[in-house]
């Protein structure tokens, strides 16, 4: 039973707003009435004030998605964040000690979040910064992350899912991504080589909170050019000592890294 000051019309506009989180393409207004249970007047009341407030934004072909002032929201909570706080120290002498690109991220819906990031070398045409968002399948943080999700909710996510070819090394195929799950699972961390730049290759480890359930992944960059075997057995060596030492500061007991068997 709710509690008695639980606003219900509040409740629902936030539950719409986490449905375009679930879902990598945007929403009709009769698929935001279906996945709620509201009928399509209300829906379509509900639309209209967080289009109005800029929460949401409609496509020509009239079909709904995320708008920039969601942004703001993640932006505020990146800020503030005990997270960051906590695992910037780890990153940063990583970071320093071999001269790479590290980040930290979160998983939403299809995407990753970043939550930090310290770079070094630019390697992608586009900025990325605290609240940048980059598709799950084809990023090292994404696979581990993709990894840490119970059986059903990962084939229930995959089959939502834009794999959409960013290289010619990109994995677009369900079965293979899951594959390649599986193999992230077994080693511990994830590699994403080539499949989001062909300058790229880079390392996932995951992060784990106090009650064991993984919920942020660190990653590093290498550049493919003139890179020995042994920069990457360091890189690797060097991301999962960092990923653990930032689960043991925010409470986590368990081994590490840990992934259950599936």
């Amino acid at each position: 039973m709710r509690d008695r000051e639980y606003i219900q019309s509040l409740g629902r506009g936030f539950r719409i707003l986490e449905l375009f989180g679930e879902h990598a393409s945007p929403l009709s207004l009769t698929e935001v009435a279906n996945h709620t249970g509201l009928n399509k007047t209300t829906a379509q009341r509900f639309l209209r004030t967080l289009c109005t407030l800029g929460y949401v934004e409609r496509q020509e072909n009239r079909k709904f998605f995320w708008g920039p002032r969601i942004l703001s929201l993640g932006v505020l909570y990146l800020n503030s964040s005990n997270l960051v706080k906590v695992a910037k120290p780890f990153l940063d002498e990583l970071s320093g000690e071999l001269h790479r690109t590290v980040n930290m991220a979160v998983l939403d819906g299809g995407h990753v979040v970043f939550l930090y990031r310290r770079e070094v070398k630019v390697f992608l045409k586009y900025d990325l910064h605290p609240g940048s968002r980059l598709p799950a399948h084809c990023t090292a943080s994404g696979k581990v992350l993709l990894a840490g999700l119970p059986k059903e909710r990962l084939r229930e996510l995959l089959r939502e899912m834009e794999l959409t070819k960013v290289t010619p090394r990109t994995i677009t195929d369900p079965d293979l991504l899951q594959k390649e799950i599986a193999r992230t699972r077994r080693r511990g961390y994830s590699i994403c080589d080539r499949e989001l730049s062909m300058d790229l290759l880079s390392i996932g480890a995951p992060v784990y909170d106090s009650g064991g359930t993984l919920f942020a992944a660190a990653n590093i960059s290498l550049l493919v050019k003139g890179k020995e075997e042994s920069d990457t057995a360091e890189a690797i060596e060097g991301l999962l000592r960092a990923g653990e030492s930032i689960s043991r500061a925010v409470g986590y007991r368990g081994a590490y890294p840990f992934f259950e068997a599936q």
